[in-house]
């Protein structure tokens, strides 16, 4: 079975009780240039977040986080704070079928990861494409969609996670995904849906639809929540024989 080796979770993200006018009201049917509005304000919103927590599930089939090892995932709960620091915990199954849970920390120090039976933390394998930080970045996630997003429409409203949220979707070019997705086909068209509440501009969830039942889910929640990310400690180093 073909595994999908991602980049980044995961696209996806956002903000907090920013400084942001809430949505104007685009209606079904409305033209590109109203819901680029919307798609830009969503980007200010996630470059202007201070935490926020996130929920990631991979749909289909299992994502690689760690492919010399042969470790996948479907599911990671994680947490943000700004500018880069990034700590997720992992649902993660291992070569022989064991599903543990291990956690994986973005710091400027480097990227670490967590023994799912020792719990002892350790350098995240070098190949990893698991890149948390990434997705926070300008050129990320903002820049998707600023820029990213074609044929957008507005499907509704819908009520998700106690907060009104407008409903758009549209079509991301792979070349735009491969950064947080190593699956994608560059030169493919991926169906994008986003809730964004509609005070706030900050979106509330996030789906990415690949072939064959694919997909990526994120949820967005509890923003600007306190969140305390330190930098892992390493165990001492075993002294050379």
């Amino acid at each position: 079975m073909k595994r999908a080796a991602i980049a980044v979770l995961p696209l996806w993200v956002l903000v907090s009780a920013v400084d942001v006018t809430g949505l104007q009201q685009p209606k079904s049917g409305a033209g590109p240039g109203a819901i680029q509005d919307q798609l830009n304000r969503a980007a200010t919103a996630i470059l202007a977040l201070k935490s926020a927590k996130f929920r990631v599930k991979r749909e289909g089939t299992a994502a690689v986080l760690d492919e010399k090892n042969q470790i996948t995932f479907t599911d990671a709960d994680c947490m943000y704070a700004a500018p880069d620091r990034v700590s997720c915990n992992v649902k993660v199954t291992l070569k022989q079928g064991t599903v543990l849970q291990l956690t994986r920390v973005w710091v400027p120090e480097g990227t670490f990861q967590s023994n799912p039976l020792t719990k002892q933390f350790g350098k995240a394998p070098a190949d990893s494409s698991f890149n948390g930080v990434l997705l926070f970045a300008k050129t990320g996630i903002p820049e998707i969609m600023q820029t990213g997003v074609q044929k957008g429409q507005v499907v509704g409203k819908a009520r998700l996670q106690d907060r009104d949220t407008l409903h758009l979707k549209g079509e991301v070019i792979g070349a735009k995904l491969v950064p947080f997705i190593s699956s994608i086909k560059p030169d493919a068209a991926y169906p994008v849906d986003l809730w964004i509440d509609e005070k706030t501009a900050i979106p509330a969830q996030i789906h990415v639809t690949e072939p064959d039942n694919n997909g990526w889910q994120i949820e967005i929640f509890g923003i600007n929540d306190l969140v305390d990310i330190p930098t892992p400690q390493l165990p001492p180093a075993k002294p050379q024989a």
